[in-house]
């Protein structure tokens, strides 16, 4: 019953710009063999990300998501980031915020592009209060059926380059960074680019995010949750067509950070 309960995860937002989206824990011992029911009451939460790669590669990349009991009920739980792996929202998501055909080569990246963008289309993403998908990881017991299937980037070579200027043209878009536009496709960049409903530099205000220095302030997950949605579920439009985050004053600064004797001071 995965449909119906993702259709009921998605309703009980009570958002039309809900996306319920998250990385998928695994399938190893996740379905009962008989019913064919998730067995998880537990779910994984979007709340770490950190830079990867060097020099032009250089991208926001989601790391492995921490996995729990709900802390809210009744309702899904809204997190910052979208996952490429499962992705569950009304149509209009994905005509607004379509996947960019002029990225060839690009497989790290592509879930800041589409997150990013969409945050500021005015879409929320939100993890299901439970776990109802899977995901078959290479872990040993499926390692030998892994090693069969394909990889993109088995061509690599055969698009030297290639793979370069996509970077640059999705960082460029989403205003991470800023190449010379001689340097990457400018094709349809309207179309594939941000939104004008909310502004990418609220997002990287809100979630402790600096493009400038291409680093992120840690320990988000002690965030996302619970208190986030005390924070920030009052602030839903009345036409439930989003979160308004005009009404929004949170900045996230990592708790854990050590104070130095000039602060202190």
């Amino acid at each position: 019953h995965c449909d119906d309960d993702l259709v009921r995860f998605w309703k009980s937002a009570n958002n039309e710009k809900a996306v319920l989206t998250t990385y998928l824990s695994d399938i190893n011992d996740s379905i009962d063999p008989v019913t064919h029911e998730s067995k998880h009451k537990s779910r994984p939460i979007m709340c770490q990300s950190d830079y990867e790669g060097n020099g032009e590669y250089k991208h926001l990349r989601h790391g492995q998501q921490p996995e729990g009991i709900a802390m809210i009920t009744g309702q899904p739980t809204l997190e910052p980031f979208w996952a490429a792996g499962f992705s569950f929202a009304r149509g209009h998501f994905t005509m607004q915020v379509p996947y960019d055909q002029y990225l060839p080569m690009v497989f790290q990246g592509e879930e800041i592009s589409i997150g990013l963008r969409g945050f500021t289309y005015g879409y929320d993403y939100y993890t299901p209060e439970k776990g109802v998908c899977f995901h078959m990881y290479a872990i040993k017991t499926n390692a030998s059926v892994r090693k069969k299937v394909p990889l993109f980037w088995e061509n690599g070579k055969m698009y030297s380059g290639v793979g370069m200027r996509s970077m640059r043209r999705l960082n460029s878009l989403i205003g991470m960074d800023a190449f010379p536009r001689e340097d990457w496709l400018t094709n349809e960049e309207e179309s594939y680019g941000l939104g004008k409903i909310r502004d990418s530099q609220t997002f990287f205000d809100v979630f402790g995010i600096h493009s400038e220095t291409h680093s992120v302030e840690h320990h988000l997950c002690k965030f996302v949750g619970k208190p986030m949605m005390k924070e920030f579920l009052p602030a839903l439009r009345e036409d439930k067509m989003g979160i308004d985050y005009s009404k929004i004053s949170y900045r996230f600064h990592d708790p854990d950070v050590k104070k130095t004797k000039a602060t202190q001071k």
